[in-house]
């Protein structure tokens, strides 16, 4: 029996995470292409319009992500992917269907992305909560780490497998050569989401539907519902903490990891978009590393002060970028070691943070409690780019590596300090 329910665990989580890394590739695809192709289709304001498109993909995060939590703790998680899978992949098959037809633009690849990001705020929760139906309590920490190799693999997949097919693709400069080959990216991204959902359809999990069955009083409206899942993680002394690390710990760190990337590969050494291209997929490799170490010796440390020196580290690996100031220093190749050495230190914080709340939380509140971590890490993601877009009019961007890194160390210090109950947590 207990081989059975192993075969059967293993073939789950194997099925989820062929579909995450097949369907998070897309993903990458979609990221590497979508703004090339506005600023290629509309040059016109361009940068103005790429913005406003990249600001859409954002809200839905902010504007539904606690609704989206009460709607995941009321239905069958398994079902929301399946839902939230085929919407995605079926949006992006609109976008040749717009170019044929000449009205694809930057207002209709925003409303695009708009409706893109809302269907992820539904798929992210209800995949994280999930999980613990997928196997037993005792491994949800190798799983999580195991699920979320995927996503560190589809980084550095496809962000060189855009890089690739662009190539393949290139044309001999007739009308619609630099426009088709995106296009074809965006379908393929949109494959990706049917193959994920032909994976999550082959999962088989005994999960009830959680939402109040007829009879048994007055079913509470979903905002009421996320209402009260706020109140109660902020009534968690380990959860309050969790969310205050995290938004604190984002502040400092994703402003440099989305925008100062950018300016310090451009401006303080001076390459092309390739090599940025090649920066991520160090940090990618080296979060894939730290993932894996994680999967084998994680579970033997106590999940409270993993995830604190995680995110002291977070901030400190950031620390040596300050060298950069020194133009005899700028080597791009110690960039990579270095960004690389960053990522070893992430997962110390997503696996763990993931493990805690799936052994706190109960299974009818586990959406919700995703739900606002989402939120706040992609609230203090985009306070955090721009802040650091701001800063990097007046600093250079190793100052801004340099600042970063000493917030998010003295967030993991002082956590420590403030919220024992984390500290604590076995």
């Amino acid at each position: 029996m207990n081989a059975m329910i192993a075969l059967r665990e293993s073939r789950n989580l194997v099925l989820l995470w062929a579909g995450q890394f097949i369907s998070q590739t897309g993903d990458f695809l979609f990221q590497a292409t979508v703004l090339f192709l506005i600023l290629t289709i509309e040059p016109s304001r361009g940068a103005l319009k790429a913005g406003t498109v990249s600001t859409l993909e954002t809200l839905p995060f902010l504007l539904f992500g606690l609704l989206a939590g009460s709607l995941v703790d009321r239905y069958r998680r398994r079902t929301v992917m399946l839902l939230s899978d085929a919407a995605r992949g079926l949006l992006l098959f609109l976008v040749p269907l717009l170019w044929a037809l000449g009205w694809l633009s930057w207002v209709s690849l925003g409303a695009i992305a708009f409706l893109l990001s809302t269907f992820s705020t539904l798929f992210n929760p209800a995949r994280d909560a999930l999980i613990p139906s997928l196997v037993g309590r005792e491994r949800l920490l190798q799983a999580n780490a195991w699920v979320q190799t995927s996503t560190q693999l589809a980084m550095i997949t496809g962000t060189l497998l855009a890089g690739v097919l662009l190539s393949v693709q290139a044309g001999g400069g007739g009308e619609g050569d630099d426009v088709l080959p995106m296009i074809r990216l965006l379908v393929l991204d949109g494959l990706t989401f049917f193959v994920s959902f032909a994976c999550v359809w082959l999962i088989r999990v005994d999960e009830p539907p959680l939402r109040p069955q007829r009879g048994a009083g007055p079913s509470p409206s979903a905002w009421r519902e996320a209402v009260e899942g706020l109140r109660y993680a902020w009534g968690s002394p380990v959860l309050r903490g969790l969310l205050l690390l995290t938004a604190v710990d984002n502040f400092f760190i994703m402003g440099p990891a989305v925008v100062g990337a950018n300016l310090f590969i451009q401006q303080t050494l001076g390459l092309e978009a390739r090599h940025l291209a090649f920066f991520q997929a160090a940090l990618a490799l080296g979060w894939l590393l730290g993932t894996l170490w994680m999967l084998r010796h994680g579970k033997r440390l106590p999940k409270g002060k993993l995830l604190l020196f995680g995110i002291a580290m977070d901030g400190a690996t950031y620390l040596p970028f300050l060298a950069f100031l020194s133009e005899e220093v700028r080597s791009y190749g110690l960039s990579l070691l270095l960004i690389a050495f960053h990522g070893l230190f992430i997962p110390l914080i997503t696996v763990t943070r993931a493990a805690l709340i799936q052994e706190l939380v109960p299974s009818e509140r586990l959406g919700r409690v995703f739900a606002l971590v989402n939120l706040t890490v992609v609230g203090f993601m985009a306070l955090s780019s721009f802040t650091t877009g701001a800063l990097g009019e007046v600093l250079e961007a190793p100052w801004l590596f340099g600042l970063a890194g000493a917030g998010g160390a003295l967030s993991g210090i002082v956590g420590a300090w403030l919220f024992r109950a984390l500290r604590r947590q076995p």
